[in-house]
C-alpha cells in the first residue's frame, strides 16, 4: 500500500479557518490523517445536535467510514476527534454497534402498556471500530442491522413491534439523532462496496487514515473546541444559500430529464454533500453558504476517490471483468432492494386495509400490527407502514389515535 497515492484533502483546505487548522494539527499530533479526524469530528458535531435541528426536508444524521490497515490509526483518529470536541452532551459516545435491535434499544426504552416507547437517549454516536464484524452481522439471515443503519442515516422510523413486550420498540422519524463511525480495512471495505449490501456506502463519508505529509516533528495538540449542543427540544431548520438550493434543484431537473445519470454509488451524493456542508457550517456557527457547500464538495469528492481507491486496491488489473460485473451487480442489487421494500410496504398496507374492513370498528395500533406478516416487519417497521398508509389516504388516524377506513 503506497500512501503517496491515497486520495486526501489538500493542505490549503485546512487554511480556511482556525477550527480546520486545529483539525489538521490534531491529526498530525496523533500521527493520523487530518481527513480521518475531520470525518470523526463531523460525526461528533452531528451527535451534538438536538433531533429538531434539521436540513430542509432532510436529517443531519451522519456516518463516516475510516479506511486503513490494522494499526494505521483508525482508533487514533476517533480519539483525536474526541479530544478535540470532548463534550457532545450525550453519554452514548463511541458505544459499540451490535445489532439493529440493539441500536434501537439504546435509543428507546421498552414499550409501555399502550405500546408507546420513551426515548431515553435521543442523541447517539456509535463506533464500529472493526467494521468487518458489522458486515458479518449484516450478512446473517433476518438481520436488520444494515437496514437499520440505512434508515437511521435518513432519520426514518426505527424498530419493530413483537409479541414479547420487552422486545417491542419503535422510534418515530425525526425524534432521534444518529451518528456512526466505522473503521474498515481495505479488503473488508471493498467487500462492502462490491457485495450484496453495496447500497449502504452511498451514505458514508470515506476518509483514509494514512497521510504522506505527516511531519517528522509532531505539533502540539490544539485547545479543545467549545461544546455545540443546545437545550433539549431545540428546533431549527438550517438556512441554505439560495445558490446552493439552485445548484441542487438544477441537477435534479437534469437527472429527471435523463440528461445526467448517477453512478450506482453516487445516488445520495448531493444529500451527503448537503449534510457535510450543514455540519461544517454548524461547526463554524454559520448558515450553509455557497462557501461551505464548496468546502463540503471537496470533502465528498475525496470520499468518492477513497472509495474508488479501495476498489482498485482490492481488485487487480487482471480482474477488470470482475470489477465491471460487480458494478452491474451493485446497480441491480440497489434496484432489487428498493423494489422489494416497495412491494413489502404495499403488501403491509393492503393487509391493514383488509383487517379494518373485517374489523368494522375503529382499530388500535396492535390490531394493525397483528395484520402484518412478521417477515415483512423485519424489512419495514410497522410504524413506517402505518404512516405511509395514512399519508396515502388509505387509512385515517382518528383524534383518539385509532384507525379507520376513509369514508
Amino acid at each position: 500500500m503506497n500512501p503517496i497515492h491515497i486520495p486526501r484533502l489538500p493542505a490549503s483546505f485546512y487554511e480556511h479557518s482556525d477550527i480546520l487548522r486545529k483539525v489538521q494539527q490534531a491529526g498530525f499530533n496523533r500521527i493520523t490523517s487530518p481527513d480521518a479526524v475531520l470525518a470523526c469530528l463531523l460525526c461528533r458535531v452531528s451527535a451534538s445536535l438536538e433531533p429538531g435541528i434539521v436540513l430542509p426536508d432532510a436529517s443531519l444524521n451522519f456516518i463516516s467510514a475510516l479506511i486503513g490497515g490494522s494499526g494505521t490509526g483508525k482508533s487514533v483518529a476517533f480519539r483525536a476527534a474526541s479530544d478535540l470536541l470532548p463534550d457532545i452532551g450525550t453519554r452514548v459516545d463511541g458505544w459499540g454497534v451490535g445489532s439493529g435491535q440493539g441500536m434501537t434499544k439504546i435509543i428507546a426504552g421498552k414499550a409501555d402498556e399502550n405500546g408507546e416507547c420513551h426515548i431515553v437517549n435521543p442523541r447517539v454516536l456509535f463506533l464500529a471500530d472493526e467494521g468487518e464484524q458489522l458486515l458479518k452481522v449484516g450478512k446473517q439471515d433476518a438481520s436488520i442491522t444494515l437496514p437499520t443503519i440505512r434508515t437511521a442515516w435518513s432519520g426514518g422510523s426505527l424498530g419493530q413491534t413483537n409479541a414479547d413486550a420487552d422486545r417491542s420498540r419503535n422510534v418515530g422519524a425525526g425524534l432521534y439523532r444518529f451518528a456512526l463511525t466505522i473503521g474498515l480495512q481495505p479488503r473488508f471495505a471493498s467487500e462492502l462496496l462490491t457485495g450484496q449490501h453495496a447500497g449502504d456506502p452511498q451514505r458514508y463519508l470515506f476518509a483514509h487514515v494514512q497521510h504522506p505529509e505527516q511531519p517528522s516533528v509532531q505539533p502540539r495538540f490544539p485547545e479543545p473546541l467549545a461544546p455545540l449542543y443546545q437545550p433539549a427540544g431545540t428546533e431549527l431548520e438550517l438556512q441554505v444559500d439560495p445558490e446552493v438550493t439552485r445548484l441542487i434543484t438544477d441537477y435534479r431537473v437534469k437527472k429527471q430529464r435523463g440528461e445526467v445519470i448517477d453512478e450506482a454509488l453516487d445516488s445520495h451524493r448531493h444529500l451527503l454533500t448537503l449534510k457535510t456542508a450543514g455540519l461544517l457550517s454548524l461547526l463554524h456557527n454559520e448558515d450553509i453558504s455557497i462557501h461551505w457547500w464548496n468546502m463540503a464538495s471537496q470533502v465528498v469528492e475525496v470520499s468518492r476517490n477513497v472509495r474508488t481507491w479501495v476498489i482498485g486496491y482490492a481488485l487487480s488489473d487482471e480482474q477488470t471483468t470482475i470489477t465491471r460485473k460487480a458494478e452491474t451487480e451493485v446497480s441491480l442489487q440497489i434496484q432489487k432492494d428498493e423494489l422489494r421494500e416497495r412491494e413489502v410496504l404495499d403488501s403491509m398496507i393492503r393487509s391493514m386495509v383488509n383487517r379494518l374492513k373485517d374489523y368494522g370498528i375503529p382499530a388500535n395500533h396492535s390490531v394493525l400490527n397483528q395484520a402484518c406478516s412478521g417477515k415483512h416487519k423485519h424489512i419495514i417497521p410497522i410504524d413506517r407502514a402505518i404512516s405511509e398508509a395514512v399519508k396515502r389516504g388509505q387509512i385515517v388516524r382518528t383524534d383518539k389515535g385509532q384507525f379507520v377506513l376513509p369514508r
